[in-house]
């Protein structure tokens, strides 16, 4: 008796690992991003990459991504105060252009041709468009002025999203993507106690080659 459960755990074992797969893939699509609670807009942009598929069952798939992810906001309005006079106030608006390269662990769950995909990601800042200075008046004297600073270069992420295969090879997906880790200070006190978080999301095709 022990010999054929141990003969079907080891047919079971060896025809579960003759169905694992792996195939790479390229993908590219449209990126919305903002920065939370900075009264900004949408920085409307592109995404581009490549994943490695590993296929484990029908329904359930790991994918590793690298990818990059132009992030950031557009009109982010701020107030300079010149502070020789309280009176003087000049509006000003400014885009934050932030650029990733983005690694990220997705969890994928099939049913049918739709698919789930939940799953971490770590993004490093690569460049970053110079801000925009300013000028103040302050008793007699100028200074730089600032809208924002930079915080941290790498940001922790939870992506979760939603796939459709058209074919067996080519498919559309379409993520939201939230970090963890504030990417800028704001230098205004109304969004000292505001987290600056990074959200985007992302919509496009993607390619798998066959194995």
């Amino acid at each position: 008796m022990k010999k054929l459960v141990l003969a079907l755990t080891f047919f079971a074992f060896a025809q579960t690992n003759a169905q694992v797969t792996f195939q790479p893939g390229v993908k590219a699509g449209y990126s919305a991003s903002t920065i939370a609670n900075i009264g900004a807009d949408y920085r409307s942009d592109f995404y581009v990459g490549g994943f490695g598929l590993l296929k484990l069952t029908k329904v359930y798939n790991m994918q590793f991504e690298v990818m990059y992810l132009r992030q950031g906001a557009t009109n982010f309005k701020w107030t300079q105060v010149e502070y020789g006079n309280i009176n003087t106030q000049t509006f000003r608006t400014d885009d934050i252009k932030l650029n990733y390269i983005s690694l990220n662990f997705i969890n994928k769950f099939n049913l049918e041709k739709f698919n789930f995909h939940a799953g971490p990601g770590l993004d490093i800042k690569v460049s970053e468009d110079p801000y925009n200075s300013y000028d103040y008046y302050n008793y007699g004297n100028y200074y730089d002025s600032y809208p924002y600073t930079s915080n941290s270069s790498v940001d922790l992420t939870f992506n979760f999203g939603l796939g459709y295969q058209i074919t067996p090879n080519l498919g559309f997906d379409a993520r939201m993507r939230i970090g963890i880790i504030e990417p800028i200070d704001i230098n205004g006190g109304y969004y000292f106690d505001n987290a600056n978080l990074n959200k985007s999301f992302l919509i496009g095709l993607n390619y798998t080659f066959n194995k």
